[in-house]
């Protein structure tokens, strides 16, 4: 009798174990690996990784393509070496980064070009001259060909800004109002033949403006 329970009792962990190693199997690779020094590093941005997203948006702007998902370190690479203009000039180190659903833009810019009155200039007193600044947000859908970056958080210095002020910090940075765009959103201009944009799974996704039939 106490035979058999020794062996049910076996055969229960070696089962258990078996499930957690299988549960577990990725993150057990990942470790074996990088015990072994094999763990694989992640991709920089790169020219190349640029040019290969740039085709891409150029398949959707000729309606070769319905549908491209971008990554973090693509979308850096075309921030790089495509479309740096894009960014105000006194931004510098431009950086985009996903997660999740939100998108966080970020660059050193000097703070004289934030309001200096009210609770923004109170706190960028206490701030070096030129500070790292972030925009976290996520996109918002708008009408002919754009789409909205509605800001959830503005931080300098990883210092948070009041809600109240970011719609003040947003003109200074090169906001312009238009039909249906909130006060806390900056417009942005998809590539053209380019229809829609969302974030999901840490990409950016763009779709392709329909073809009349």
């Amino acid at each position: 009798m106490i035979g058999c329970l020794r062996r049910v009792l076996m055969l229960m962990i070696v089962l258990v174990v078996a499930a957690l190693a299988w549960w577990y199997r990725e993150a057990i690779s990942d470790a074996w690996r990088e015990a072994r020094g094999l763990r694989e590093e992640q991709p920089m941005p790169s020219e190349a990784l640029a040019d290969a997203a740039a085709a891409r948006i150029d398949s959707l702007t000729a309606g070769t393509l319905e549908r491209a998902a971008f990554t973090q370190v693509e979308l850096q690479s075309l921030l790089q070496y495509r479309y740096a203009g894009i960014m105000p000039a006194f931004v510098d180190s431009a950086r985009v980064e996903l997660a999740g659903e939100r998108i966080k833009l970020s660059g050193r810019l000097p703070l004289d070009r934030l309001p200096s009155d009210g609770a923004l200039g109170e706190v960028t007193a206490l701030l070096p001259d030129t500070s790292e600044i972030t925009l976290t947000g996520t996109l918002l859908p708008l009408e002919r060909n754009r789409v909205a970056l509605g800001v959830d958080q503005v931080t300098a210095s990883r210092v948070p800004l009041p809600r109240r002020i970011v719609p003040a910090a947003l003109d200074r940075l090169g906001r312009t109002d238009e039909p249906g765009l909130p006060p806390d959103a900056i417009a942005l201009r998809l590539p053209p033949g380019v229809s829609s944009a969302y974030i999901r799974n840490d990409s950016l996704v763009l779709n392709a403006r329909a073809t009349p039939r």
